[in-house]
């Protein structure tokens, strides 16, 4: 008389394996693995360090004093030692918001200043973007006028990551006028973490010296 087998009862041994890899594919599935039905939040979109000319928010002005020759900027008082300036004869001028005194200071803002050199501003802003990927706004008419007049307008380009923003602004004479377009570079912590990009740039308020005036304007 044979042994009944003990998968027997079950049916054929093909089910009873098919039924065991079912059970643990469910059991594995449930539990924390893989498969838990619950999304992965996106990683957070981070600049490359460094981001412009060697330069990069957060980074100390010592630092900074390694990869460019600065120098403080000057107010009608003397110098300061929140502002600091470097230039490119002839393509542009940056100048480097720092929080307080100390070398060991962080670098809270950039602005970059190009001069008339229509041809290196479009290369060096050129290879910012590239760098940058797909701004959040496209050339956009500014709200604030920051650096122009009554004949001139501003439109902004605008990039961010989770901790900053990247703002190209182009300067062009209104229509009917002559001149060619100037542009500028900024580079600023976000204060706050809004859902959308701001709606205009605002320049920094020029650092002011013992008497209340601001410091000169970089000269090309």
């Amino acid at each position: 008389m044979m042994t009944q087998r003990p998968w027997s009862a079950l049916g054929p041994p093909g089910l009873v394996v098919a039924l065991l890899v079912s059970i643990a594919l469910l059991h594995f599935g449930g539990c924390g693995g893989g498969g838990s039905g619950k999304a992965t939040a996106p990683a957070l979109k981070r600049f490359p360090q460094p981001l412009f000319d060697g330069l990069w928010l957060g980074m100390t002005r010592e630092e900074a004093g390694r990869a460019h020759p600065l120098r403080p900027a000057l107010t009608s008082a003397g110098k300061t030692h929140l502002v600091w300036i470097y230039d490119r004869p002839g393509e542009y001028a940056v100048e480097l918001t720092f929080p307080s005194s100390g070398s060991e200071a962080k670098l809270a803002r950039i602005d970059v200043h190009f001069g008339a050199n229509g041809s290196s501003s479009q290369d060096t802003i050129t290879a910012l973007a590239r760098t940058l990927g797909e701004p959040e706004v496209s050339r956009r008419k500014a709200k604030t006028n920051a650096y122009g007049d009554a004949s001139h307008d501003e439109y902004d380009t605008i990039w961010s990551d989770a901790d900053q923003y990247v703002f190209v602004t182009e300067r062009v004479p209104l229509q009917g006028r002559t001149g060619a377009p100037v542009y500028y570079v900024s580079v600023k912590r976000k204060e706050l973490l809004p859902k959308g990009p701001p709606t205009g740039y605002v320049p920094p308020p020029p650092p002011k010296g013992k008497d209340g005036k601001p410091v000169e304007e970089p000269i090309f």
